[in-house]
């Protein structure tokens, strides 16, 4: 499976809670280098995030794999919703037949699961945002370049 270079990202807020912030040129900028505590506490909150994400990811590649065209699946954390799952079929034509012959449903109700068993929250409590595309897409309009796709 291909890793999403997203997993790696740090959100700045999480290094500079706390410290007096500048604005320059519309952005917001600390006045102080953060401290290796404060890039351990950052990791610790980044790991949490992340916490048998990369299981869920892993369960529902290999689930559907078998079943369908599935080219690549990611799930990310969020502020709101909690999380956004990246499902990539193979070409538009299997993404239009998934929406026909029901595999849409069938995974998220799959991804639910997935974060359950992983102790992310039980269905009710937890909200995800899917988006369906194809790596065909993702090839004639951004190069293959999946990082493009999800900006």
């Amino acid at each position: 499976m291909i890793r999403n270079p997203l997993l790696r990202l740090r959100r700045p807020e999480r290094i500079f809670r706390g410290h007096p912030r500048i604005m320059k040129n519309g952005v917001e900028m600390t006045n102080r280098v953060p401290s290796p505590e404060d890039f351990e506490r950052a990791n610790r909150e980044s790991r949490e995030e992340f916490r048998n994400l990369d299981q869920v990811e892993k369960n529902v590649s290999q689930h559907f794999r078998s079943t369908c065209p599935l080219h690549h699946f990611a799930i990310l954390p969020q502020s709101v919703p909690e999380f956004r799952a990246y499902v990539f079929f193979e070409t538009d034509i299997y993404l239009r037949l998934s929406n026909t012959n029901g595999i849409q449903p069938d995974i998220v109700d799959f991804v639910y699961d997935e974060l359950e068993k992983a102790g992310r929250g039980k269905r009710g409590e937890i909200k995800v945002a899917f988006e369906f595309d194809s790596y065909e897409n993702v090839i004639e309009n951004y190069k293959g370049n999946y990082y493009l796709r999800l900006l």
